[in-house]
């Protein structure tokens, strides 16, 4: 055979030993012919005879066009064969086959093309009808799997196979099966299924390549062969499902003893037409449910959020003025052992409340509350050290961590948490008698892949993964388990705010939280967070500048006076809106604003809309207890250079403050 036949086209396309094979060009002009081809024309000179004048020679008076795209069957009397003509696509040239491949095999159904062609209706369904029938019971049903049995069962009966399976392949390349076994002629199904999962990527690739089915008989080198002799078959009939430009099933059909005649792969070809449609459209109805539960859920703790952001604000307030107050008596108080000593105190409970707030309001708090670069590598090390130290030894623990993940930016401790929670309720989920599987990823969201995160925005994410194979959880559970309070443990074991916490955390640093899970499988937990983009900032050189502080809170205005005016600064106190815009209009240079979000009249957003409309370009920096406001868009619309979280942290604020003056 040529070399250049062989280079365009796989071997096990082109190769047979006792199977009588030729190739043609693509005039369908006889180029290579082996032995048992030869032997079935005795007498004949193939090289260059054209198929016309073979089929002649054969007793087959009937045209053959100049380009066939879809596999043709002549049975040839005279010699009592079945021909199959098989178009051959090279890689790089797909619209027209440049060869075709001539098979002789036994005949195993005698038809003639002037009876088939003379009663359509017994050899082709009304697809228009099928299609109203699918549609019908795509409205009653939701399950591919029902569907497709009802699709394999009527192709079975029109085609008359003897049995029928159809693969499912997904994403992940891993494929499921269905079968339908009229005559109990597959006895080992395991066996079956191994064979497709090793051979059927050469089918799958000849499936695309041709955008056709493909006719396997149970003959030696023929494609194919091992899995029709593996399901008792003389032929098998394989259609490929394509939807988008990929393989996402495939129907087969298989004889006991008969072939398939033309007509039979069409009508394969047509319900294969039919299980892509219910596929796809089942497969984007769960997607958009899936969406749209996360949807509900999300906008359902955004609501719990906003509600506890209020509190958030006044105790923030008075949390703030404690801190402030503690600060200036360290500077005015005698140093005494019994004096700092109940200064500490104060302000050791101090802390404890505010990381309380800010844990339990987490929904109302939109940034971390300190950021910071995170190796994913030496925090996922801790964890399973904490794991294999103190897990009992009946866990079995499995790891796949990429090499190079991205550094995130946040805060270390929370996200370390978050982790270990998951890790926790997994073995608890498991009885602590089971397996726990930790992954992380790079990951790259874009154009192909957010409508399946849509709540993400495109670009660089590390994506962590914490599996179990323990109790799962029911579906009805599965939308409340971010709830606070809500738990599916016994009681008296759990308080029901690790989730809920767990959520607020990984929203604050601009991820998500995605669980799924089946009962008496298991459960993961996926969670994304963006990666580290070095920030571009400009800095201004530090002077004595003047401040204007907007605080409706007289006793928290006056304590970050004077701790502004102690660090160099020099502060105008106002408690409105209006009174801000006094101060402005009345030509006084001011540096930078602070602004409360909450305050009597306009709000700190109004008032700042209106300070932009008077064309004032000065910094401004927006301070909150709820800091709702968390999108990029909002900063831009408003024209924000900073924001500022209560309780305030000084050392954090002071920094804030020296960006931008």
């Amino acid at each position: 055979m040529p070399s250049s036949i062989l280079a365009k086209y796989s071997p096990e396309i082109i190769f047979g030993e006792t199977t009588p094979i030729a190739i043609t060009d693509s005039e369908l002009k006889i180029t290579w012919f082996n032995n048992s081809f030869k032997e079935n024309f005795p007498g004949h000179k193939l090289k260059g005879k054209t198929l016309a004048s073979l089929l002649s020679s054969a007793g087959i008076e009937k045209k053959i066009e100049p380009v066939l795209k879809k596999t043709a069957i002549r049975h040839l009397p005279q010699i009592n064969k079945d021909l199959h003509i098989i178009p051959l696509f090279s890689k790089d040239k797909k619209t027209n086959p440049e060869n075709y491949k001539l098979e002789l095999i036994e005949p195993q159904e005698i038809f003639k093309d002037e009876k088939i062609s003379s009663d359509p209706s017994k050899h082709f369904i009304d697809f228009r009808s099928e299609l109203q029938n699918i549609l019908t019971l795509l409205v009653k049903e939701n399950s591919i799997d029902k569907l497709s049995s009802e699709l394999l069962s009527k192709s079975i009966s029109l085609i008359k196979g003897d049995l029928g399976i159809i693969t499912f392949l997904n994403d992940k390349s891993a494929i499921e099966f269905k079968y339908l076994d009229l005559n109990n002629l597959v006895t080992n199904k395991i066996e079956v299924e191994k064979i497709i999962n090793s051979d059927y990527k050469f089918i799958t690739k000849w499936l695309m390549l041709n955008k056709s089915s493909l006719v396997a008989t149970n003959q030696k080198n023929n494609l194919g062969s091992n899995l029709s002799a593996s399901m008792g078959c003389s032929s098998l009939l394989i259609a490929p499902c394509i939807f988008d430009n990929k393989l996402i099933a495939t129907l087969v059909i298989g004889k006991l003893k008969d072939s398939f005649n033309t007509d039979e792969i069409k009508l394969s070809e047509q319900f294969a037409i039919l299980l892509t449609f219910v596929i796809s459209n089942i497969s984007t109805r769960n997607l958009n449910t899936t969406l749209e539960s996360r949807l509900l859920q999300a906008q359902k703790l955004e609501t719990i959020g906003k509600l506890s952001s209020g509190m958030a604000h006044d105790f923030g307030n008075l949390l703030s003025s404690i801190f402030g107050s503690v600060n200036l008596l360290r500077k005015r108080v005698d140093q005494t052992d019994n004096v700092q000593k109940l200064i500490d105190n104060i302000e050791n409970c101090s802390v404890r409340a505010r990381d309380l707030t800010k844990g339990l309001l987490s929904f109302g708090k939109p940034t971390p509350k300190r950021k910071e670069l995170v190796k994913p590598h030496l925090l996922l090390g801790e964890i399973s050290k904490i794991i294999t130290q103190t897990f009992p030894k009946s866990l079995t623990l499995t790891e796949e961590i990429d090499n190079k993940l991205f550094d995130i930016v946040g805060n270390g401790t929370e996200i370390y948490q978050v982790l270990l929670n998951l890790c926790v309720n997994a073995k608890e989920a498991t009885n602590e008698k089971g397996h726990i599987g930790i992954t992380a990823k790079n990951i790259i969201i874009d154009e192909n892949n957010i409508a399946f995160l849509p709540l993400l925005k495109t670009g660089n994410y590390v994506k962590f993964s914490v599996s179990d194979d323990g109790s799962g959880i029911e579906e009805q559970h599965l939308t409340k388990i971010f709830d606070p309070y809500f738990s599916t443990k016994v009681k008296d074991t759990g308080s029901g705010l690790g989730l809920y916490v767990s959520y607020g955390i990984i929203k604050a640093h601009n991820g998500i939280i995605d669980v799924t899970s089946k009962p008496g499988i298991g459960t993961t937990f996926d969670v994304y967070i963006p990666a580290f983009e070095p920030p571009k900032e400009k800095q201004s050189e530090p002077g004595e500048k003047i401040i204007l502080l907007a605080d409706d809170e007289p006793m928290l205005g006056d304590l970050l006076a004077e701790l502004l005016e102690l660090n160099g600064y020099s502060v105008i106190k106002v408690s409105s809106g209006k009174e801000v815009l006094t101060v402005l209009t009345e030509e006084i240079k001011v540096d930078l604003a602070i602004i409360d979000y909450n305050m009597p009249g306009l709000s700190g957003l109004e008032t700042i809309s209106e300070i932009r409309k008077l064309n004032m370009d000065i910094p401004i920096i927006l301070s909150s207890g709820s800091m709702w406001v968390n999108q990029e868009s909002e900063l831009i619309k408003y024209k924000i250079n900073g924001q500022l979280n209560k309780p305030y942290e000084f050392e954090a604020m002071l920094a804030t403050i020296k960006k931008f003056v």
